[in-house]
Parts: C-alpha cells; sequence; structure tokens
C-alpha cells in the first residue's frame, strides 16, 4: 500500500496520504510527522462516521473535500470501511490528484483484505419518504408557497408532483428545478405563477 501512497505523494501540491480502516486503524501512511499515529487514527475514524451518516439520510457521498487555511484535506471512501485521506497544499490541482487516484484506486482495492463494496443508497421513491426525508424543510417552503396559488390543496398536488418528478430525477436540491416545472403547470394565473417563483427563488438557483 505504501507505494500506491508514494505515487500519489508525487503528484503536486500533495503533502501525504493515508489509508484507514475501521477494523485495522491506519494501514499505510506518509503523511509529514507533524501528523502523529493517534491523530491519524481519531480523524480517520470521524471521517467515516460521516460517511456512515451520509448512508443512513439516503445520501449517496463517497468523496469531499475540507479546506482550512494552511491545507486542504481531500477524502474518498475506498469501500465499506476503508478510506483515503490525502492532505495537501491549499492552492493544489485537485483535478490532477483525483486523476492519480482515480488510476490508481483499482490496484488498492485489490491490495486491500476484506474490502467490501460500498452499499449503493437507493433514493426513494415513495413521495411521503421524500416529504420527511433531508429535504422536507425545503418542499414545506415550497408547499407554503404553493398554497399561496392554489389554496388547501397544495399539499395533496406537491405528493401528486413528487410522485410525477421521481419518476425521472433523484430527489435532490439540485433537481428542485424540475419539481418546480411540474408544479407551475398547477397554478393557471400567471401572477400567482411569479409570486410562487418569487418565493422559492433561492431554492431553485
Amino acid at each position: 500500500m505504501q507505494t500506491f501512497l508514494d505515487e500519489i505523494k508525487a503528484t503536486p501540491g500533495v503533502l501525504g496520504s493515508s489509508i484507514y480502516t475501521t477494523e485495522k486503524g491506519v494501514i499505510a501512511t506518509n503523511l509529514p510527522e507533524i501528523f502523529k499515529a493517534n491523530a491519524q487514527a481519531r480523524i480517520g475514524s470521524i471521517l467515516q462516521r460521516i460517511f456512515k451518516l451520509n448512508e443512513t439520510v439516503m445520501l449517496d457521498v463517497n468523496s469531499f473535500e475540507i479546506q482550512y487555511d494552511e491545507a486542504l484535506m481531500l477524502v474518498k471512501r475506498l469501500c465499506n470501511d476503508s478510506a483515503l485521506i490525502i492532505i495537501c497544499e491549499p492552492d493544489a490541482k485537485v483535478h490532477l490528484i483525483n486523476m492519480t487516484v482515480s488510476m490508481l484506486t483499482t490496484e488498492m482495492l485489490n491490495s486491500m483484505e476484506n474490502c467490501e463494496k460500498i452499499p449503493t443508497v437507493q433514493p426513494p421513491k415513495d413521495p411521503e419518504e421524500v416529504l420527511t426525508g433531508p429535504l422536507a424543510a425545503d418542499l414545506a417552503q415550497i408547499k407554503r408557497a404553493l398554497a399561496k396559488g392554489i389554496g388547501p390543496v397544495a399539499g395533496i398536488t406537491l405528493k401528486k408532483a413528487i410522485k410525477e418528478w421521481l419518476k425521472t430525477e433523484e430527489p435532490s436540491k439540485a433537481s428542485l428545478k424540475s419539481l418546480t416545472g411540474i408544479l407551475l403547470q398547477e397554478i393557471d394565473d400567471e401572477k400567482s405563477k411569479q409570486g410562487f417563483l418569487h418565493d422559492i427563488n433561492k431554492l431553485i438557483t
């Protein structure tokens, strides 16, 4: 595993990296000495909990970046219980680092024991699940805005629109704009349409 980390470190801007597993802790590292072994293990444990939390709330997140003033941390989930943690200079070229990691990922996985496949998070297909899921606050705001234009049937209309929306989109903030398009068809008055769009503008831009 050390060879793979050394290849990643050769990428401009990379200060070092480590691989953390839930079962064995840090199994390989070439991070600077300032990153003590117990600190690396603690960071790895926290990051793994973040990935597990994403599963709980039905978010399919398997990599992320954390920007600090002094450094940039890139985290990639390798498999169900392991993660690659890369520490870079603040202005490192992330796309080059990701390219290097992508080329090495398969080999790294083949070199790891008991590396279970990352579980695929299935997005909810039931409108009720969506209404009470991570988008609950946004959809409540949309419902209030919709009620101004069509009255007390807003809840039923929103549920019907979500059912239609889920046929072609995954429920996410990025796809709320397409849900809005479906709902606009339910508002007859042009002035009410404009009011609806004004009220939810921050959600869809």
